[in-house]
């Protein structure tokens, strides 16, 4: 039966949190780009260096300030991140469904998820290890890189390109995929809620087990 009854996905922290980042990393993934292949004069090119810098101290800030402001929040984004059985085999195995759906315009069995799904909990590993990485190799090639061994210095600066390549790219998955289930992406920009009736579809193991067990106590 269709309900048009809607539940909270994403609190008020999750979102402002959100916010900061796509205008963070966004800057930083286009400047970053411009800074590796070098197309801009050297004026223009000091200049990206500048906006370089000054998102990624916004990014960081808003990590750090999120990490001590809600604590719990990045607790349970982990534990659910690597929270793996194996029912996230089955779901790569069949890439959730969305080239069946997307290409061919049919349903097939998915396995049952949790709040987030196997490829969310793929990119939120990402994020939380690349984006560590990132924000601490770019605090050190920035403030300190006359300090530390020209070894250190080469290391970090790969590291630094390879995580922001592997996040860039999955930005843009996570960009197309966000548009594509569109009451996902309006809860993350606007309210945070989605419907009662797409959660339980997409996610029904977190209804289940969170959501109607909630429900019930309250009651």
């Amino acid at each position: 039966m269709h309900t048009e009854k809607m539940i909270l996905k994403h609190p008020l922290s999750i979102r402002i949190f959100h916010y900061m980042l796509i205008l963070s990393f966004l800057p930083l993934a286009v400047t970053g780009v411009i800074l590796y292949f070098k197309p801009l004069s050297e004026s223009a090119m000091n200049l990206t260096m500048h906006i370089h810098v000054v998102a990624g101290v916004v990014l960081t800030l808003d990590a750090v300030a999120f990490f001590l402001m809600a604590f719990d929040r990045v607790v349970l984004f982990t534990k659910r991140t690597f929270s793996i059985s194996a029912n996230d085999i089955k779901w790569f195995m069949v890439l959730g469904g969305y080239p069946q759906k997307i290409l061919l315009g049919k349903k097939i069995p998915v396995p049952p998820m949790g709040k987030y799904n196997s490829g969310q909990k793929l990119f939120g590993a990402c994020v939380l290890i690349g984006g560590t990485v990132l924000i601490l190799s770019g605090l050190a090639l920035w403030a300190f890189p006359h300090l530390m061994p020209r070894g250190s210095v080469a290391l970090l600066g790969s590291l630094h390109t390879f995580f922001a390549l592997i996040l860039t790219l999955f930005l843009f998955v996570h960009l197309f995929l966000g548009i594509y289930m569109f009451d996902d992406f309006k809860a993350m920009i606007i309210n945070g809620k989605i419907p009662y009736d797409e959660a339980k579809e997409m996610s029904p193991l977190w209804v289940e087990k969170e959501i109607i067990a909630i429900s019930q106590n309250k009651n």
